[in-house]
């Protein structure tokens, strides 16, 4: 039977099976392509516990959830605080050059070598943070960061 042939309450079965499996299957996608179908990732929540890897999308970016944990509404992805639970997933290549930055948003390890950009100034990495940082990119230049002429 095609699904052309199902009735509306089937049809909507079937829709619902076909979206889990894709789901499921979004799971096993590289950053890049997870990136360019963000919606298929769970929204992130409040009061949620979360296993180390998932990606979740939040406010229109795509994070990993760096360590087991319950989420706190105070404590969503991208906000101070948050460095050791989330990192935003960048697509691969951005940064490698000047033309191509990383936004900075601040909740971000840096890495020597790669290009952010913030206010409309673009910064070089010259040493990795180790860690995720939320101090703007001006305020670490000279510690992390050179700005790119």
């Amino acid at each position: 039977m095609s699904w052309e042939d199902l009735s509306p309450d089937e049809l909507r079965a079937y829709i619902r099976r076909l979206r889990a499996l894709i789901v499921k299957a979004a799971a096993s996608l590289s950053d890049s392509d997870a990136l360019d179908g963000i919606e298929l990732f769970d929204r992130w929540k409040a009061d949620t516990e979360y296993p180390a890897d998932k990606r979740l999308q939040h406010e229109g970016e795509l994070y990993r959830v760096r360590q087991l944990h319950t989420s706190q509404a105070i404590y969503p992805p991208g906000s101070p605080g948050t460095e050791a639970l989330y990192a935003r997933v960048e697509r691969p290549g951005q940064g490698d050059t000047p033309d191509n930055p990383i936004p900075y948003s601040g909740n971000m390890e840096l890495y020597e070598g790669k290009y952010y950009a913030q206010d409309g100034v673009t910064y070089r990495c010259i040493r990795s943070t180790g860690t995720p940082v939320y101090h703007p990119l001006s305020a670490l230049v000279g510690l992390y960061v050179e700005v790119v002429t």
